[in-house]
């Protein structure tokens, strides 16, 4: 789509992939990659037909976060030089947590190899979580001297508790996926070699279910971390009686009496 130097984006029906695509440096971040996967992320949350959001990396990683070779590089290159005062920092990069977590697409990082940092706060922010049996997490933010970006400290505690969270937050320490899956970080643990497979049969099935529905079901979550349970079940119970009426729920009732595939129109 666009000529992005670190990442690729292609979209094919109503799935679109955003593949982080540094493997020579296992898919670490850099100020232009990041920069570019807020704006593919920005592309696809425009893409009214897109259902299905795939994140992943290119070769053995997912993504370990900043590269922190090259920035130690940078900080080498500097010497003894006196420190400017930091500008004030742009939000932009940032708003990639905002855009894979409420974007209206159902989002899902596809995790094998290292995921960690940024990486990891991603992971968290997508609506589903898969991994293989290779798979290795870390929060990794105070183990480099910082406290860390892309909104862990609100995303992880509502995935696996506010105890366990704080524990690989103070403690950061590699966690292996079979351990991601009983804590409940990752909902499905895979094999390497079923991975794929496994990976594309989500895809399809996401990608198969009634548009208007699958948003409205996104949406659900999305506001209920912000209302009350009155105000959520207004919500919730006025788009219920709204989507009762299209023609994708009788399409579907029929599809379910005839037991056939449905043939969904968005309407």
């Amino acid at each position: 789509m666009t000529d992005y130097r670190t990442i690729r984006l292609t979209v094919a029906g109503r799935v679109a992939r955003l593949t982080f695509a540094r493997p020579e440096a296992r898919n670490s971040l850099t100020g232009e990659s990041v920069l570019e996967i807020q704006d593919a992320a920005a592309r696809v949350a425009a893409m009214p037909d897109i259902q299905v959001l795939v994140v992943r990396g290119e070769g053995r990683d997912f993504c370990p976060g900043a590269d922190v070779k090259g920035y130690n590089a940078a900080d080498a290159e500097k010497g003894d030089a006196p420190r400017a005062e930091p500008a004030p920092p742009s939000l932009l990069p940032y708003q990639t947590t905002v855009l894979l977590h409420e974007m209206p697409a159902v989002t899902i990082a596809a995790i094998q190899g290292g995921c960690a940092g940024a990486g990891f706060g991603w992971a968290c922010a997508c609506d589903i979580r898969v991994c293989d049996t290779g798979a290795r997490f870390n929060t990794a933010f105070l183990d480099v001297g910082v406290a860390g970006d892309m909104a862990v400290p609100w995303l992880l505690p509502r995935i696996i508790g506010s105890g366990v969270a704080r524990d690989l937050s103070f403690f950061p320490r590699k966690f292996d996926g079979a351990e991601a899956h009983a804590i409940g970080l990752v909902s499905r643990l895979w094999s390497p070699e079923a991975f794929d497979a496994e990976l594309e049969a989500l895809v399809e099935r996401l990608a198969g279910a009634a548009p208007l529905a699958l948003k409205a079901l996104k949406s659900h979550y999305v506001q209920a971390e912000t209302l009350g349970l009155a105000d959520y079940v207004a919500v919730e119970s006025e788009r219920h009686h709204a989507l009762f009426a299209t023609e994708d729920r009788a399409e579907a009732f029929a599809a379910f009496v005839e037991k056939r595939a449905p043939r969904y129109a968005g309407r």
